[in-house]
């Protein structure tokens, strides 16, 4: 349902190629919360068009429905009219983009300090959402998910402010999605179960058995947990505890689990009376939709409200002189043991609400950091001293005061005096010798590209990444205008030491300096359970009898509340007849170029071209395939036979986005015993720059260095970190990965390119192999052999304005002569289709890793995407996460989220899973899916889904299919994964005309009968005590 954000930071790319920086909307990969936007963005999906015309008729002084305009600014960058408004009775701020855009936006924001970690906004946040006055049905906003066609739906809560968005391109779900949000935020119910069962609650382990124990339960309880027991959450989050002591981000906004259980009910009633005030809310919309609605139903709902006087924040305190802070962290069973230590050195650096400076810092940061020519990059990554850069690295401008930091993770204790003299004596020579005007060029330019991608989630993201900024006072359209800030440091990088004087004033003269160190403690977890019990003890010695009486009680009304069947006609919806009978679809046409196919896209993209060549590997010989996405890894991140790597990165930065390359493993649509393993380079550029792209993608491809030993060395650690750190995250999908690959051939190979077993891999390789470089590099170079001497299926695609196109035509000519790449004959493309029989295994497998919470994952086979039955497979996944999952592993069990899903074109396996599972819970999540696969076997026995709930199904997964798409993805469905426009269209009429009968027919074809292969991802202890309890149907990993 909800989320904690991500501070908005530089993204860090200095040893990927295929990271695209775009300062003017930026954020980082890692933090202390919980979910990262989608990808921002700078031209929305539609071709630029002329502003609908309210825009220009609007000017400053109107009043609208009791918003007064307080001005209006043309965007020309984004091709937009920005509209500032402001609520004359309440003082409610409110700004409107309009733009030719049909996925169109709602968002309100709430600036929401803390004054301490009991997580109050975010459990606000969560229990807004479980009924208001209007709909006072339980959990309003989940039931919502499937009565609309919203591109995105979503609440989630920063470090001092919670906003709730959401985008559709249906003009009437937009106005009941507005009704909802509105009235959940200005009138919840705000209930004391409701409470208990999102923030924490004492209950008897078994709600209605009075003489088992009490324990801690609550979602947000276990969320946080989960999210503090990821290595890299952990260190942010403390480490900016201490960077800004004093304010809000002295505490923990999602809530410290020590903390969540101080929390009272009154606590947070009194919190939403002071925050969730108009006076102190921020409204954006956004699109095509018309202004005036929008204003006359949010003041409707908020001209009832008397204006109040806001609180100041408490201020940050300065420090006199930098400090040194240590702290501990649990060990990681999959890194080396002898290198788990991580650390930074921070500075506050200047105001967020001084937009240039801000963009000039964030420049700065980048010439420091990013990059193979970076000097930070140089300093501390190609010298191996740590596995890659401490999660805190880059500039975050979530806070009102800004900071930089840069850090190093994977490091020996003895090394972090090592590595802070080293980041400072960086710092004293760049502000010295200051940075080559070609790599403050190729920075900017890297900006000037972002600004041109035409994507879908456009609106979306300024929505979201607005917020930090206007809540702390900011001009919202100010921060719009980046092309003026572009001018400006062009201006201002012609004065003599620009740069130099930034680092002297923000580094090296700044006292607010914090080196932040976290080493491991074999004891931590042991002394966080410990802790856990201790609080527990006391809660539960200080109980009256009457006090335990209400507890039991509690559990028992809690439970029944969840059972209890819902009138939920009071909630608006769409219905069956809004799904439009055809699908959208992207013409495209194919050509031989070179003597491989090349599918032509030609679409408004602003003048940008995205390119793609694939090249199919699925012969690789097995010993191969773990090493595959380690190629791919390294491609781009090596010296190459013309340019070492800090010349070739500055290429690629000058004239195109990046270039990427992938590795991937997909079913065929029609067959499960076929697959598609493909190796993808990837790339996009402004038309002007096509044929110098074209030339490094073929460097890159074919030009790569595998005698370049000490950066493989790097990339080899900095993958291996990546993905140990991609667990904590998604987890779920690890889970899922598990459990599919003994069930599908696809599903096989993604677990061994993308799964866990490829997470162990690239540790075991990390603490053994990297010793043993030359042989890895050989593995390397016999793949890159392979690609080069194979026949087998290589194609193309290119999306971009027809005046482009004899551009690309020339220079891929160019490329697929170069590296000698051809179009298979016959007999190759039948010894490809021609494949061992894949023979399914089941079985239950408990994946030991460092873990507070669980993942786990039942998973059955199902049928690919144009078999007749596939539809229904999907709608059934729904039926089981709204009706059942949802409420019997969320609701009851405490789990952050559970549900099912069907992947058609990656094995056909449908997957039943929970996400931050409470350890304790496990044996009660097994069970709930054995009673979710009962239930719809059984033809959903209760009376709680009928034709309604299978219409509602039916609106849910058109929100898939009917996604807006960016430029660069036109056509890409047929080129990546074959699915064709009539497979598509014949798909869509199957779900719409789906009966419930054809679900529950499928239910027991495919569910009923059993087979089913299990994963867990939890702590060694329980999984030691599960294959104890349950020897010989339990298998430990890890």
């Amino acid at each position: 349902m909800s989320a904690s954000l991500l501070p908005r930071r530089l993204v860090l790319c200095a040893r990927r190629r295929r990271t695209q920086l775009s300062p003017a909307f930026s954020h980082s990969s890692s933090s202390r919360i919980l979910r990262s936007f989608a990808t921002a963005s700078s031209s929305a999906q539609q071709p630029p068009s002329a502003t609908p015309s309210l825009a220009t008729d609007l000017q400053a002084g109107a009043v609208l429905h009791g918003f007064q305009v307080q001005r209006v600014q043309r965007v020309p960058e984004f091709d937009l009219t920005a509209v500032q408004l402001k609520h004359q009775k309440t003082g409610a701020h409110y700004m409107h983009v309009f733009k030719d855009d049909t996925n169109n936006v709602f968002n309100v924001g709430f600036h929401t300090p803390v004054t301490d970690s009991t997580g109050v906004p975010h459990i606000l946040e969560h229990t807004t959402l479980c009924g208001s006055e209007r709909y006072p049905v339980r959990d309003p906003f989940f039931k919502m998910l499937n009565r609309s066609m919203s591109t995105f739906m979503n609440a989630l809560t920063g470090n001092d402010y919670t906003m709730y968005p959401f985008s559709t391109q249906n003009p009437v779900d937009f106005q009941n999605l507005m009704d909802v949000y509105l009235d959940s935020t200005f009138a919840p119910k705000l209930r004391e179960l409701d409470f208990k069962q999102e923030g924490w609650r004492l209950e008897h382990q078994k709600h209605d058995d009075p003489n088992s124990p009490l324990i801690f339960k609550g979602v947000v309880y276990n969320e946080m947990k989960g999210a503090l027991s990821d290595l890299g959450s952990l260190f942010y989050t403390r480490s900016q505890q201490h960077l800004y002591p004093g304010g809000t981000n002295s505490h923990v906004s999602g809530g410290d689990p020590e903390n969540i259980t101080d929390l009272t009910h009154q606590q947070l009633l009194d919190f939403h009376a002071t925050h969730y005030h108009p006076s102190n809310a921020r409204f954006f919309t956004y699109g095509s939709f018309p202004l005036e609605s929008h204003l006359k139903a949010i003041d409707a709902r908020i001209s009832k409200f008397e204006p109040i006087t806001l609180k100041k924040d408490a201020e940050t305190v300065r420090f006199d002189s930098p400090k040194l802070v240590r702290a501990t962290c649990p060990s990681d069973s999959l890194a080396d043991a002898d290198k788990q230590t991580k650390m930074s050195v921070s500075f506050l650096t200047n105001e967020q609400l001084d937009s240039t400076e801000t963009f000039a810092v964030g420049v700065l940061t980048s010439l420091l950091l990013d990059g193979a020519a970076a000097p930070m990059y140089k300093a501390l990554i190609e010298t191996n001293i740590g596995s890659d850069y401490a999660v805190t690295t880059g500039y975050s401008q979530e806070a009102r005061i800004t900071s930089v930091a840069f850090g190093l993770q994977g490091i020996r204790s003895a090394d972090v005096q090592k590595v802070e003299d080293i980041v400072m004596r960086v710092l004293n020579q760049a502000a010295q010798t200051g940075f080559d005007p070609a790599r403050v060029e190729s920075v900017i330019h890297q900006t000037e590209l972002g600004l041109k991608h035409r994507t879908a989630s456009f609106g979306m993201s300024i929505g979201q990444q607005v917020m930090s900024n206007w809540v702390h006072g900011g001009d919202p359209i100010e921060f719009l205008k980046v092309s003026e800030r572009i001018e400006k440091i062009r201006a201002d990088i012609t004065r003599p030491r620009f740069f130099e004087g930034m680092i002297e004033k923000y580094f090296l003269k700044n006292k607010h300096r914090l080196v932040f160190v976290m080493e491991p403690d074999e004891e931590y977890s042991a002394k966080l359970h410990a802790n856990e019990e201790r609080r527990l003890a006391e809660k539960v010695q200080a109980l009256t009898e009457a006090d335990k009486a209400k507890i039991f009680e509690d559990g028992i009304q809690l439970a029944k509340s969840q059972e209890a069947k819902e009138d939920i006609s009071c909630l608006p919806t769409l219905t069956i007849a809004d799904i439009p009978a055809e699908g959208a679809t992207y013409p495209v046409r194919t050509s031989l170029q070179g003597g491989i196919p090349v599918q032509w896209r030609s679409t408004a993209t602003n003048g940008v071209s995205y390119v793609s060549i694939a090249k199919n590997v699925d012969a690789m010989p097995k010993h191969l395939k773990p090493f595959m996405p380690l190629y791919a890894n390294a491609l781009g991140s090596l010296n190459t036979r013309n340019h070492d790597l800090p010349v070739l990165d500055e290429a690629i930065r000058k004239h195109t986005g990046g270039i990427s390359t992938s590795i991937t493993s997909h079913s065929s649509p029609t067959s499960l015993d076929t697959e598609h393993t493909t190796l993808t380079f990837s790339s996009n550029s402004l038309d002007k720059n096509v044929p110098a792209m074209y030339h490094l993608i073929g460097e890159v491809a074919a030009q790569t260095k595998w005698t370049d030993l000490e950066r493989l060395r790097t990339v080899v650690l900095t993958a291996a970190n990546d993905a140990s750190q991609s667990v904590v995250q998604n987890g779920h999908r690890f889970a899922m990965r598990a459990a599919s690959s003994g069930l599908a051939r696809s599903a096989n190979t993604t677990e061994t390119l993308a799964g866990l077993e490829q997470v162990k891999f690239l540790g075991a390789l990390a603490r053994n192999g990297v010793e043993g470089i030359e042989s890895i590099a050989e593995k390397l170079r016999e793949i890159s052999d392979l690609v080069a001497g194979s026949n087998a299926l290589t194609k193309a695609s290119v999306v971009s304005e027809t005046t482009a196109q004899p551009a690309h035509t020339r220079a891929l000519d160019g490329l697929v002569s170069s590296l000698g790449w051809k179009a298979p004959s016959a007999d190759v493309l039948a010894m490809q289709a021609a494949a061992e029989a894949f023979m399914p295994t089941f079985g239950n497998t408990f994946h030991a890793l460092p873990l507070a919470v669980n993942f786990t994952s039942r998973t059955f086979l199902g049928v690919p995407y144009t078999h007749p039955d596939s539809p229904a497979l999907q709608l059934l996944c729904s039926l089981l996460t709204h009706h059942n999952l949802h409420r019997e592993i969320r609701e009851k069990g405490g789990a952050y989220g559970a549900g099912a899903a069907y992947s058609p074109i990656d094995g056909g396996t449908i997957s039943l899973w929970s996400y931050r599972d409470p350890p304790a819970g496990l044996a009660r999540t097994l069970d709930a899916y054995d009673g979710a696969v009962r239930w719809a076997s059984q033809g959903f026995p209760g009376g709680n889904v009928g034709g309604r709930e299978l219409d509602e199904a039916k609106l849910s997964a058109f929100q898939g299919v009917d996604r807006p798409v960016s430029a660069s993805e036109e056509g890409q469905g047929g080129f990546r994964l074959g699915i064709t426009d009539e497979m598509r269209q014949e798909r869509r009429e199957r779900l719409v005309g789906c009966g419930l009968d054809q679900v529950v027919d499928v239910a027991r074809r495919y569910l009923g009968d059993g087979k089913s292969a299990v994963a867990v991802l939890g702590a060694r202890e329980d999984g030691e005590k599960l294959v104890a309890e349950d020897a010989g149907k339990w298998t430990l990993s890890g």
